[in-house]
């Protein structure tokens, strides 16, 4: 192999006869995944908590956590934690031990608060084990399933703003984590632009590569993907009242 070539092929891990790009390599093969149907469900903590503490707070919220997550949860592959059910990886020690680190840090109480209506409405939700006991709602229940409804419904437009920042923010988990690196020129390197979207044409072209990047967080290599947390999600909302989602995207 000539010096040319090494430097092309540089970052890339050779199987076999096979060379695979770093991004391959680092966040596994594309493959088809439904908004709807699995991202929404998996996702919906990041806009839980965003809603309850606006964009810059919640993001820093959501950063501490996961930073506990793996530092609870060390293992030889980093763990990104942007999905509700890459917390069933964790073993129940793990699990105290995070809740006792977001204690101790006096951010657990936030997270409960945004967390609440999930834990009611879906008892069986990854999270639980961030509550002591169950929950219960400060308002009626009625008003509190309206306004979960409405937040669930605005994430069905994966191009809108709010949609946008929760798959914004689960993208910066997998920078933050080291698993994602960009090289400079491509539009994620410009990542910060996306607070401005869609109000200037380079935070509409991060946000596009942002959609385009978000399943790829969802392959074998950081994702349990026969978690029966998306279904259980949408069979449950079934349970609670008549929903309807379109499924025009995978």
């Amino acid at each position: 192999m000539n010096m040319t070539t090494k430097k092309i092929l540089q970052g890339y891990k050779r199987q076999g006869k096979i060379f695979v790009p770093p991004f391959t390599h680092r966040l596994g093969p594309l493959q088809e995944i439904s908004w709807v149907k699995t991202l929404i469900p998996e996702l919906l903590w990041i806009a839980l908590i965003q809603e309850h503490c606006g964009l810059a707070e919640g993001v820093s919220l959501i950063t501490s956590m996961t930073r506990f997550a793996r530092k609870c949860a060390p293992s030889e592959k980093i763990r990104i934690f942007a999905a509700v059910s890459s917390f069933t990886e964790m073993t129940p020690d793990e699990q105290l031990c995070l809740k006792n680190e977001l204690g101790a840090s006096g951010k657990l109480f936030e997270i409960q608060k945004a967390f609440t209506p999930l834990i009611v409405f879906y008892p069986e939700c990854p999270l639980r084990f961030l509550f002591s006991t169950m929950p219960s709602l400060t308002e009626g229940e009625n008003q509190q399933l309206k306004t979960f409804k409405s937040l669930v419904a605005g994430l069905y437009d994966k191009t809108a703003r709010d949609s946008i920042m929760v798959q914004a923010t689960a993208l910066w988990l997998a920078f933050d984590s080291g698993v994602l690196k960009v090289f400079k020129g491509l539009a994620l390197a410009s990542f910060p632009e996306i607070e401005k979207y869609p109000h200037t044409e380079l935070s509409q072209k991060v946000a596009a590569s942002i959609r385009s990047s978000v399943p790829m967080l969802f392959t074998e290599l950081n994702y349990p993907v026969h978690s029966g947390w998306p279904r259980y999600f949408w069979n449950r909302g079934f349970d609670i009242d008549r929903c309807h989602f379109q499924e025009n995207d995978i």
